[in-house]
């Protein structure tokens, strides 16, 4: 359904519409003479050479001619209503009516139809269509989220959800508080439902959360004392808004899976607009206001692309981590944190723990002499690379004082002395491996509260 290099970028038509053109509606090498007339209130007589058709539209306003496939030599004419638009070609001696989906029309000769809906919360969503020149019709790009772009007010608190529907609040934003509206996730089941995706406004504070349009639609309390109580989590999504140059068209996808079907091909050349990440994959918006997903990899394709967002990986990576857990059984099981993770490897009685910072440091810390391991982790899907490049221990001073040699054990000495080293080591750590590991009754890998040391 999709086709991938035909993707160019598409124009509002901006051309005003006029009473009478001249143009080659179906690619014979002869202009036609096109008008229109108003024959009454809410009704039109459109006229192409010797063919006439009419129809009903209320403010009829004039006509415009637009190349909807440049590929079929024909060119369509576009009749403007006051919110309304009919659209015709020429077959034969005939016209021919094509269906259009509602909202505004643009289009720029590639096959794509762009619909601007306006929506009640004061935006206007954009429906993508792929053009079928044979039919002749429009079948609908299904998308997964829409682009806002639009700073509310909230009507009184409301919480910002960590995912639609959730119980668990990312932050919360009070009636002093503008919400900037990123995105838009429809809820089919309710016509005038969905969620948003959305920020504190003018604030440094990058984490997203999401809202639904329902509760911004109505009158709150602001002394909701049972949202003020809420359990504040970490979000699933961090904002970016980092714009950057597409150096290598790829494509958006609807959702954040690799066999997702594309909503969109960037185009080379093209600017592009990073909304949000979660670490892996990152919400991109293209230069005609369309949404689509592609993994962080990807990013080598946009020229000066940043750096996947240390905190949203790591951030996922605790999501993940809770989720596989079994049901915490006491107020004081470990959560997801934003100064980091610690995570603890016991295995042949000997404990090693590592210290993940959201500034990609790490520390892997063993029991034995102080010892520690200080590096960097960079993530790659599913797997931790741990880059260490320098070592700390406490080396002993004098005769040890236990156990004597030959006893196994780890050997003690009454004074120490700090060692310091450069290393170039390094280590994978299978998050799938550790998830499957926390599963299990006796599981080695077991996340721990407190905050990472990273220096």
């Amino acid at each position: 359904m999709f086709n991938a290099g035909a993707l160019v970028l598409a124009a509002v038509l901006t051309a005003s519409p006029t009473n009478k053109a001249d143009a080659d509606l179906d690619g014979d090498g002869t202009r036609e003479h096109l008008t229109l007339e108003v024959a009454k209130p809410g009704a039109f007589r459109l006229t192409v050479g010797t063919s006439i058709t009419e129809g009903e539209l209320p403010g009829v306003r004039g006509i415009t001619v637009l190349d909807l496939d440049s590929s079929d030599k024909q060119r369509e004419v576009l009749v403007h209503g006051e919110s309304r638009f009919r659209l015709f070609r020429q077959e034969g001696t005939a016209l021919r009516e094509v269906p259009l989906p509602p909202g505004v029309p643009s289009a720029s000769g590639n096959g794509i139809l762009l619909c601007d809906v306006p929506m009640s919360d004061g935006w206007a969503r954009r429906d993508k269509y792929l053009y079928d020149a044979k039919q002749p019709g429009f079948t609908e790009v299904p998308q997964e989220l829409y682009a806002v772009g639009r700073d509310l007010p909230p009507p009184g608190w409301v919480s910002l959800q960590q995912t639609p529907g959730s119980k668990d609040v990312v932050t919360l934003a009070g009636p002093e508080n503008a919400l900037s509206l990123h995105a838009f996730k429809p809820d089919f089941a309710d016509r005038d439902g969905g969620w948003y995706l959305a920020g504190l406004a003018r604030k440094s504070e990058d984490a997203l959360g999401w809202v639904s349009a329902r509760e911004l639609r109505k009158k709150v309390s602001v002394d909701d004392g049972a949202m003020l109580g809420a359990i504040v989590v970490l979000p699933e999504l961090y904002a970016s808004g980092a714009r950057s140059k597409v150096a290598t068209s790829f494509p958006l996808l609807r959702t954040r899976q690799d066999d997702a079907e594309p909503v969109a091909k960037l185009r080379a050349g093209s600017t592009v607009t990073l909304l949000a990440t979660d670490g892996t994959w990152y919400l991109i918006q293209s230069e005609t206001r369309l949404l689509g997903w592609a993994r962080a990899g990807a990013l080598s394709a946009l020229k000066k692309a940043p750096v996947p967002d240390k905190r949203a990986q790591l951030s996922t990576l605790q999501h993940r981590l809770r989720a596989a857990m079994p049901k915490p059984t006491a107020s004081g099981d470990w959560r997801p944190d934003a100064a980091g993770l610690i995570l603890e490897n016991e295995y042949a009685s000997t404990l090693d723990t590592y210290h993940f910072c959201p500034d990609g440091r790490v520390v892997l810390e063993f029991l034995v002499d102080d010892y520690k391991k200080h590096g960097t982790w960079t993530l790659d899907r599913d797997t931790l690379k741990l880059a260490f490049t320098r070592e700390t221990k406490q080396l002993g001073v004098g005769e040890p004082i236990g156990p004597p040699e030959g006893v196994e054990g780890v050997r003690q000495y009454r004074e120490t002395t700090p060692h310091e080293a450069t290393l170039a080591e390094t280590q994978t750590l299978d998050w799938n491996e550790v998830l499957e590991d926390v599963k299990t009754p006796s599981s080695s890998y077991k996340p721990r509260r407190g905050n990472p040391s990273c220096r």
